[in-house]
Protein backbone atom coordinates (compact mmCIF):
# COMPACT_ATOMS: atom_id res chain seq x y z
CA UNK A 1 0.00 0.00 0.00
CA UNK A 2 1.44 3.41 -0.52
CA UNK A 3 1.55 6.08 1.80
CA UNK A 4 0.08 9.71 0.15
CA UNK A 5 2.39 12.51 -1.55
CA UNK A 6 3.73 15.04 1.48
CA UNK A 7 2.74 18.63 0.64
CA UNK A 8 5.60 20.82 2.43
CA UNK A 9 3.65 23.03 4.81
CA UNK A 10 4.67 27.12 3.41
CA UNK A 11 6.92 28.89 6.18
CA UNK A 12 6.49 33.03 6.75
CA UNK A 13 4.59 35.22 4.62
CA UNK A 14 4.87 34.85 0.69
CA UNK A 15 7.11 37.80 -1.05
CA UNK A 16 5.70 39.87 -3.52
CA UNK A 17 1.97 40.28 -4.51
CA UNK A 18 0.16 37.55 -6.03
CA UNK A 19 -0.42 37.19 -10.06
CA UNK A 20 -2.99 39.81 -11.52
CA UNK A 21 -3.12 41.98 -8.35
CA UNK A 22 -1.88 46.15 -8.36
CA UNK A 23 -1.43 48.09 -5.56
CA UNK A 24 -3.12 51.30 -5.10
CA UNK A 25 -0.04 53.42 -4.17
CA UNK A 26 1.87 54.74 -6.98
CA UNK A 27 5.71 53.62 -6.44
CA UNK A 28 8.18 56.78 -6.85
CA UNK A 29 10.67 57.23 -9.35
CA UNK A 30 13.45 55.91 -9.63
CA UNK A 31 15.00 59.73 -8.76
CA UNK A 32 13.47 60.17 -5.74
CA UNK A 33 14.04 56.88 -4.07
CA UNK A 34 16.58 56.39 -1.01
CA UNK A 35 17.92 58.36 1.32
CA UNK A 36 17.95 62.24 0.03
CA UNK A 37 22.09 63.82 -0.14
CA UNK A 38 22.55 66.42 2.29
CA UNK A 39 24.60 69.54 0.88
CA UNK A 40 27.52 70.94 2.67
CA UNK A 41 25.65 73.87 4.36
CA UNK A 42 23.21 71.61 5.80
CA UNK A 43 25.92 70.16 7.64
CA UNK A 44 27.39 72.94 8.98
CA UNK A 45 24.08 74.27 10.08
CA UNK A 46 23.73 71.20 12.23
CA UNK A 47 27.28 71.37 13.53
CA UNK A 48 26.72 75.31 14.86
CA UNK A 49 23.29 74.32 16.47
CA UNK A 50 25.09 70.76 18.03
CA UNK A 51 27.48 73.71 19.00
CA UNK A 52 24.39 76.34 20.55
CA UNK A 53 23.16 73.09 22.56
CA UNK A 54 26.48 72.56 24.36
CA UNK A 55 26.60 76.12 25.35
CA UNK A 56 23.45 76.21 26.86
CA UNK A 57 24.26 73.36 28.62
CA UNK A 58 27.11 75.06 29.92
CA UNK A 59 25.44 78.00 31.05
CA UNK A 60 22.94 75.78 32.60
CA UNK A 61 25.29 74.17 35.00
CA UNK A 62 26.47 77.30 35.96
CA UNK A 63 22.86 78.43 37.08
CA UNK A 64 22.56 75.11 39.22
CA UNK A 65 25.66 75.68 40.70
CA UNK A 66 24.82 76.95 44.43
CA UNK A 67 26.05 80.75 44.88
CA UNK A 68 28.84 80.61 47.81
CA UNK A 69 28.05 82.47 51.08
CA UNK A 70 30.44 83.87 53.36
CA UNK A 71 29.49 85.06 56.89
CA UNK A 72 30.90 88.99 58.05
CA UNK A 73 31.84 89.46 61.42
CA UNK A 74 32.00 92.87 63.11
CA UNK A 75 35.06 94.33 64.79
CA UNK A 76 34.61 91.76 67.91
CA UNK A 77 34.88 88.98 65.75
CA UNK A 78 30.50 88.07 66.50
CA UNK A 79 28.67 86.78 62.85
CA UNK A 80 26.07 89.95 61.58
CA UNK A 81 24.44 86.85 59.48
CA UNK A 82 24.95 89.05 56.68
CA UNK A 83 26.16 88.14 52.99
CA UNK A 84 29.24 90.23 51.94
CA UNK A 85 28.91 91.40 48.56
CA UNK A 86 31.53 91.07 46.13
CA UNK A 87 33.10 94.24 44.85
CA UNK A 88 33.24 92.69 41.12
CA UNK A 89 29.63 91.74 40.17
CA UNK A 90 30.53 89.90 36.66
CA UNK A 91 30.45 86.69 36.00
CA UNK A 92 33.60 85.30 34.05
CA UNK A 93 32.96 83.12 31.33
CA UNK A 94 34.73 79.70 30.88
CA UNK A 95 37.67 79.66 28.74
CA UNK A 96 35.95 76.76 27.31
CA UNK A 97 33.12 78.32 26.41
CA UNK A 98 34.30 81.13 25.40
CA UNK A 99 36.98 79.36 22.46
CA UNK A 100 33.87 77.78 21.31
CA UNK A 101 31.87 80.59 21.07
CA UNK A 102 35.15 82.41 19.10
CA UNK A 103 35.52 79.46 16.66
CA UNK A 104 31.95 78.95 15.80
CA UNK A 105 31.75 82.67 14.78
CA UNK A 106 35.13 82.25 12.87
CA UNK A 107 32.94 79.44 11.09
CA UNK A 108 30.10 81.24 10.74
CA UNK A 109 31.85 84.36 8.94
CA UNK A 110 33.61 81.61 6.69
CA UNK A 111 30.39 80.24 5.83
CA UNK A 112 28.86 83.45 4.93
CA UNK A 113 32.00 84.15 2.70
CA UNK A 114 31.22 81.22 0.63
CA UNK A 115 27.74 82.00 0.20
CA UNK A 116 28.36 85.88 -0.63
CA UNK A 117 30.38 84.10 -3.72
CA UNK A 118 33.77 84.10 -2.97
CA UNK A 119 35.87 80.51 -2.52
CA UNK A 120 36.42 79.00 1.01
CA UNK A 121 38.86 81.23 2.94
CA UNK A 122 40.14 80.46 6.32
CA UNK A 123 40.98 83.62 8.83
CA UNK A 124 44.17 83.16 10.02
CA UNK A 125 45.33 82.57 13.91
CA UNK A 126 46.58 84.90 16.34
CA UNK A 127 49.19 84.13 18.58
CA UNK A 128 46.40 82.88 20.88
CA UNK A 129 45.11 80.57 18.43
CA UNK A 130 42.08 82.80 18.00
CA UNK A 131 40.67 83.84 14.58
CA UNK A 132 41.34 87.31 13.37
CA UNK A 133 39.08 89.94 12.39
CA UNK A 134 38.42 90.00 8.89
CA UNK A 135 37.44 92.97 6.37
CA UNK A 136 37.46 93.40 2.93
CA UNK A 137 39.33 90.03 2.28
CA UNK A 138 42.48 91.81 4.98
CA UNK A 139 42.71 91.23 8.78
CA UNK A 140 41.58 93.81 10.52
CA UNK A 141 44.91 96.02 12.20
CA UNK A 142 45.61 99.21 13.96
CA UNK A 143 45.90 101.98 10.85
CA UNK A 144 48.36 104.25 10.31
CA UNK A 145 48.13 107.53 8.95
CA UNK A 146 51.82 107.64 7.64
CA UNK A 147 51.07 104.69 5.86
CA UNK A 148 47.74 105.56 4.98
CA UNK A 149 48.33 108.34 2.81
CA UNK A 150 50.98 105.58 0.33
CA UNK A 151 48.01 103.68 -0.63
CA UNK A 152 44.53 103.97 -0.72
CA UNK A 153 41.73 101.51 0.20
CA UNK A 154 42.00 99.24 -2.67
CA UNK A 155 45.15 98.73 -2.88
CA UNK A 156 46.63 101.58 -5.32
CA UNK A 157 49.81 102.97 -4.74
CA UNK A 158 50.56 107.15 -4.49
CA UNK A 159 53.79 108.67 -5.15
CA UNK A 160 54.26 106.90 -8.47
CA UNK A 161 55.42 103.53 -6.61
CA UNK A 162 54.75 100.99 -8.39
CA UNK A 163 54.48 96.62 -7.36
CA UNK A 164 57.11 94.62 -8.21
CA UNK A 165 53.99 91.66 -8.86
CA UNK A 166 50.89 91.89 -10.96
CA UNK A 167 48.02 93.17 -9.56
CA UNK A 168 44.22 92.91 -11.02
CA UNK A 169 40.77 92.97 -10.48
CA UNK A 170 38.55 90.44 -9.13
CA UNK A 171 34.97 89.73 -10.46
CA UNK A 172 32.74 90.70 -8.01
CA UNK A 173 34.99 92.36 -5.58
CA UNK A 174 34.95 96.00 -7.37
CA UNK A 175 38.29 97.91 -7.99
CA UNK A 176 40.39 96.17 -5.04
CA UNK A 177 43.38 95.54 -6.65
CA UNK A 178 44.69 91.43 -5.97
CA UNK A 179 47.64 89.05 -6.53
CA UNK A 180 48.25 86.06 -6.91
CA UNK A 181 50.03 84.43 -3.60
CA UNK A 182 52.86 82.70 -5.36
CA UNK A 183 54.03 85.97 -6.95
CA UNK A 184 54.78 88.10 -3.64
CA UNK A 185 55.79 84.88 -1.65
CA UNK A 186 58.62 84.18 -4.76
CA UNK A 187 58.90 88.17 -4.79
CA UNK A 188 60.12 87.70 -1.16
CA UNK A 189 61.98 84.77 -1.14
CA UNK A 190 59.85 81.74 -0.34
CA UNK A 191 59.42 78.67 -2.85
CA UNK A 192 55.54 78.34 -2.25
CA UNK A 193 53.20 80.45 -0.32
CA UNK A 194 52.38 77.86 2.30
CA UNK A 195 55.14 79.11 4.36
CA UNK A 196 54.74 82.45 2.83
CA UNK A 197 51.12 82.56 4.84
CA UNK A 198 52.31 80.75 7.75
CA UNK A 199 55.33 83.07 8.57
CA UNK A 200 53.03 86.54 8.02
CA UNK A 201 49.84 85.96 9.84
CA UNK A 202 48.13 89.48 8.84
CA UNK A 203 48.41 88.25 5.53
CA UNK A 204 44.88 86.48 4.20
CA UNK A 205 44.66 83.73 1.54
CA UNK A 206 41.22 84.08 -0.29
CA UNK A 207 40.16 81.42 -2.26
CA UNK A 208 38.92 82.36 -5.58
CA UNK A 209 35.51 80.92 -6.68
CA UNK A 210 35.00 79.39 -10.43
CA UNK A 211 33.21 82.32 -11.91
CA UNK A 212 36.15 84.03 -10.57
CA UNK A 213 38.68 81.83 -11.60
CA UNK A 214 37.14 81.37 -15.67
CA UNK A 215 37.29 85.54 -15.62
CA UNK A 216 40.97 84.79 -14.56
CA UNK A 217 41.32 82.82 -17.62
CA UNK A 218 39.76 84.45 -19.59
CA UNK A 219 41.61 87.51 -18.96
CA UNK A 220 44.92 85.72 -19.15
CA UNK A 221 45.95 86.48 -15.87
CA UNK A 222 46.40 82.72 -14.83
CA UNK A 223 47.20 79.54 -18.07
CA UNK A 224 43.90 77.94 -18.98
CA UNK A 225 45.65 74.51 -17.58
CA UNK A 226 45.32 75.47 -13.97
CA UNK A 227 40.94 75.50 -14.36
CA UNK A 228 41.02 72.80 -11.54
CA UNK A 229 43.58 73.94 -9.58
CA UNK A 230 42.11 76.38 -6.40
CA UNK A 231 43.76 79.54 -6.75
CA UNK A 232 44.97 81.69 -4.14
CA UNK A 233 45.11 85.39 -4.32
CA UNK A 234 45.77 87.91 -1.55
CA UNK A 235 45.03 92.05 -1.81
CA UNK A 236 47.68 94.20 -2.81
CA UNK A 237 46.88 96.57 -0.32
CA UNK A 238 47.88 93.58 2.69
CA UNK A 239 50.74 92.43 1.44
CA UNK A 240 52.56 96.57 1.07
CA UNK A 241 51.52 96.88 4.58
CA UNK A 242 53.27 93.87 5.68
CA UNK A 243 56.37 93.91 3.56
CA UNK A 244 56.75 97.87 2.56
CA UNK A 245 59.50 99.11 0.37
CA UNK A 246 60.29 95.38 0.01
CA UNK A 247 57.33 95.21 -2.83
CA UNK A 248 57.92 98.29 -4.42
CA UNK A 249 60.05 98.43 -7.75
CA UNK A 250 62.87 100.29 -6.57
CA UNK A 251 62.16 100.67 -2.82
CA UNK A 252 63.76 102.38 -0.30
CA UNK A 253 63.44 102.10 3.47
CA UNK A 254 61.43 103.71 5.20
CA UNK A 255 60.87 106.06 2.51
CA UNK A 256 58.74 103.51 0.71
CA UNK A 257 57.56 101.33 4.14
CA UNK A 258 54.15 101.29 5.52
CA UNK A 259 55.04 101.54 8.83
CA UNK A 260 58.06 104.26 9.27
CA UNK A 261 58.07 103.83 12.55
CA UNK A 262 58.61 99.79 12.93
CA UNK A 263 61.60 100.21 10.11
CA UNK A 264 63.35 102.71 11.96
CA UNK A 265 62.97 100.41 15.28
CA UNK A 266 64.33 97.87 12.86
CA UNK A 267 67.53 99.67 12.14
CA UNK A 268 66.75 100.55 8.71
CA UNK A 269 68.66 103.35 6.93
CA UNK A 270 66.65 105.55 5.50
CA UNK A 271 67.05 105.62 1.56
CA UNK A 272 69.07 102.45 1.62
CA UNK A 273 67.52 100.36 -1.34
CA UNK A 274 65.39 97.43 0.11
CA UNK A 275 66.58 95.04 -2.43
CA UNK A 276 69.79 95.94 -3.28
CA UNK A 277 69.60 92.41 -5.94
CA UNK A 278 66.74 93.25 -7.95
CA UNK A 279 67.25 94.34 -11.39
CA UNK A 280 65.76 97.63 -12.11
CA UNK A 281 65.40 98.28 -15.88
CA UNK A 282 66.71 101.60 -17.32
CA UNK A 283 64.30 104.83 -17.97
CA UNK A 284 61.74 104.65 -20.28
CA UNK A 285 61.62 100.44 -19.40
CA UNK A 286 59.02 99.04 -17.87
CA UNK A 287 59.86 96.36 -15.33
CA UNK A 288 59.65 92.90 -15.74
CA UNK A 289 56.76 91.77 -13.28
CA UNK A 290 56.67 88.34 -15.56
CA UNK A 291 60.03 87.17 -13.76
CA UNK A 292 57.62 85.84 -10.89
CA UNK A 293 55.48 84.03 -12.41
CA UNK A 294 55.41 80.05 -12.55
CA UNK A 295 54.89 79.71 -16.72
CA UNK A 296 57.71 82.44 -17.44
CA UNK A 297 60.38 80.43 -15.55
CA UNK A 298 59.97 81.53 -12.56
CA UNK A 299 61.14 78.55 -10.83
CA UNK A 300 64.55 77.04 -10.53
CA UNK A 301 64.06 74.28 -12.90
CA UNK A 302 63.32 76.31 -15.76
CA UNK A 303 66.17 78.37 -15.78
CA UNK A 304 68.66 76.74 -18.90
CA UNK A 305 72.03 77.97 -17.15
CA UNK A 306 72.11 76.32 -13.80
CA UNK A 307 74.70 75.10 -11.40
CA UNK A 308 74.49 71.66 -9.90
CA UNK A 309 76.56 70.39 -6.99
CA UNK A 310 79.04 67.31 -7.70
CA UNK A 311 79.24 65.39 -4.28
CA UNK A 312 82.73 63.90 -3.73
CA UNK A 313 83.88 61.92 -0.82
CA UNK A 314 84.58 63.42 2.64
CA UNK A 315 81.54 65.58 1.96
CA UNK A 316 83.11 68.31 0.21
CA UNK A 317 81.09 69.78 -2.81
CA UNK A 318 82.53 71.06 -6.24
CA UNK A 319 80.60 73.37 -8.27
CA UNK A 320 79.94 72.66 -12.22
CA UNK A 321 78.62 74.70 -14.56
CA UNK A 322 76.27 72.32 -17.18
CA UNK A 323 76.29 73.19 -20.57
CA UNK A 324 72.54 73.22 -22.04
CA UNK A 325 71.22 74.34 -24.69
CA UNK A 326 69.18 76.99 -25.07
CA UNK A 327 65.61 76.77 -24.47
CA UNK A 328 62.80 79.03 -24.83
CA UNK A 329 60.25 78.38 -21.99
CA UNK A 330 56.56 79.23 -23.42
CA UNK A 331 53.33 77.85 -21.88
CA UNK A 332 53.44 74.46 -24.35
CA UNK A 333 56.86 73.56 -23.12
CA UNK A 334 57.14 74.00 -19.31
CA UNK A 335 56.30 71.18 -18.21
CA UNK A 336 58.16 69.42 -20.24
CA UNK A 337 61.64 71.33 -19.80
CA UNK A 338 60.31 70.61 -15.62
CA UNK A 339 59.91 66.90 -16.15
CA UNK A 340 63.34 66.95 -18.26
CA UNK A 341 65.35 69.06 -15.46
CA UNK A 342 64.12 66.70 -13.09
CA UNK A 343 64.89 63.40 -14.59
CA UNK A 344 68.46 65.34 -15.56
CA UNK A 345 68.97 65.72 -11.78
CA UNK A 346 67.76 62.18 -10.50
CA UNK A 347 70.14 60.82 -13.34
CA UNK A 348 73.32 62.74 -11.99
CA UNK A 349 72.56 61.99 -8.27
CA UNK A 350 72.22 58.18 -8.99
CA UNK A 351 76.02 58.23 -10.98
CA UNK A 352 77.80 60.37 -7.77
CA UNK A 353 76.21 57.27 -5.80
CA UNK A 354 77.28 54.49 -7.44
CA UNK A 355 80.76 56.43 -7.43
CA UNK A 356 80.83 56.91 -4.39
CA UNK A 357 79.87 53.26 -3.27
CA UNK A 358 82.55 51.94 -5.54
CA UNK A 359 85.33 53.99 -4.60
CA UNK A 360 85.44 54.58 -0.60
CA UNK A 361 82.14 54.52 0.99
CA UNK A 362 80.66 56.64 3.01
CA UNK A 363 82.95 57.36 6.56
CA UNK A 364 80.53 57.06 9.23
CA UNK A 365 81.99 59.73 12.39
CA UNK A 366 80.30 58.53 15.04
CA UNK A 367 81.99 55.16 15.05
CA UNK A 368 84.80 55.84 13.22
CA UNK A 369 83.79 52.87 10.17
CA UNK A 370 83.57 53.13 6.74
CA UNK A 371 80.06 52.29 5.54
CA UNK A 372 78.89 50.49 2.22
CA UNK A 373 76.17 49.30 0.69
CA UNK A 374 74.81 45.84 1.95
CA UNK A 375 74.04 45.07 -1.53
CA UNK A 376 77.65 45.06 -2.78
CA UNK A 377 79.10 42.68 0.35
CA UNK A 378 78.55 38.65 0.79
CA UNK A 379 75.31 37.80 2.88
CA UNK A 380 77.29 34.39 4.15
CA UNK A 381 80.67 32.48 4.12
CA UNK A 382 82.10 29.06 4.06
CA UNK A 383 85.34 27.90 5.29
CA UNK A 384 87.06 24.90 3.93
CA UNK A 385 89.82 22.75 5.61
CA UNK A 386 92.90 22.19 3.80
CA UNK A 387 95.13 19.48 5.08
Amino acid sequence: MSSPPITPRPRGRPRGRPPGSKSKIPRAPPSARGRPRRTRAEDEEDVIKAEDIALEDEEADDELQPKRRRRTTTGGGEETGEDEQDDDDEVREDPRVAAARKARAARMRNMAARNSGGGHTVAPLDLDGNPQEIANDEVVVLPDPVGDAKVDANGKLAGGREYRCRTFTVLGKGDRLYMLSTEPARCIGFRDSYLFFQRHRQLLKVIVDDRQKFDLIEREIIPHSYKGRAIGIVTARSVFREFGARIIVGGRRITDDYNEQKARMEGAVEGQLADPDDKLPPPGVEYNRNQYVAWHGASAVYHTQQVAVQPEVGGVGVFRDQKKKNVVITDENWMLEHARAATNFNSLLAQQRRKLWADRGVYEPHTGIVMVPAATQPTKVTFEYVP
